[in-house]
């Protein structure tokens, strides 16, 4: 598996520790026919989800973090992994040569999912918040 990772991408053969950590996650949330449940499952209690999941080596916008205005928003970098420690995506940086993880930040429809959970538990409470709003962005676009 780690073998035909690294041959479709143009990443070089210093990053096949990315690809086995990969493949040691897709493996673990993959279902099969012989066992009932996923070792993910058995860790979690609950069944994997498989909407964060990318394909290896894929070209990704990230946006960038600090720059001046007239500097470009986004560079174009290759997913490489999943962290462990945290939620989001590892990245490699061609240009700087540099590999860093970028979590993953909410999205418009999370928030209004969620919205008449927290006024129902507001409501119930009878406790009521501020909060402070903060404009919401996507840290980056895969293609």
């Amino acid at each position: 598996m780690i073998w035909s990772m690294m041959s479709f991408t143009e990443l070089p053969l210093s990053f096949w520790g990315y690809a086995l950590e990969t493949a040691a996650r897709l493996l673990s949330i993959a279902p099969s026919k012989t066992m009932a449940r996923t070792p993910y499952q058995i860790w979690h209690g609950k069944p994997a989800s498989y909407k964060y999941l990318r394909v290896w080596g894929s070209p990704a916008y990230v946006k960038r973090l600090v720059g001046d205005k007239l500097d470009s928003r986004s560079s174009l970098c290759r997913f490489i992994g999943y962290p462990k420690e945290t939620v989001g995506y590892y990245f490699y940086n061609p240009f700087e040569q540099k590999v860093f993880s970028q979590g993953m930040q909410c999205s418009w429809k999370d928030i209004f999912q969620r919205i008449p959970d927290a006024m129902n538990c507001s409501l119930r409470n009878q406790v009521r918040h501020s909060v402070e709003c903060r404009d919401i962005v996507c840290a980056y676009y895969f293609h």
